[in-house]
């Protein structure tokens, strides 16, 4: 065979492997993509039940408070101080950070 030749066998095989190369990276890509988006789902759904649920379980609280007392108003506004306070507690941490003079 002449130099030519076997040139142009390596050049044709390099392009065959290149070609196969390329699908198995673009088919293990879409495997990892997909992988990915179903575990961001999962993780997303259980997120979404665990907020429904603690509101829920908050609300049957109130409601067993408010039962309790008589003046499902006041259990309401009990339900509710632990969340303002974090909300101040929050504020105020939140502007001491953004204080300039610091």
């Amino acid at each position: 065979m002449s130099t030519i030749r076997l040139v142009a066998e390596a050049v044709r095989l390099a392009s065959n492997l290149a070609v196969k190369e390329i699908t198995l990276f673009s088919s293990e890509v879409d495997r990892i993509a997909r992988v990915v988006s179903t575990w961001t789902l999962w993780g997303g759904l259980i997120v979404l039940l665990a907020c429904v649920s603690g509101f829920l379980l908050l609300m049957v609280l109130v409601k067993g408070l408010g039962a309790l007392i008589g003046s499902e108003a006041i259990a309401a506004v009990i339900g509710a101080a632990p969340f303002v306070l974090a909300a101040v507690l929050l504020t105020v941490w939140g502007l001491r950070k953004m204080d300039v003079r610091r």
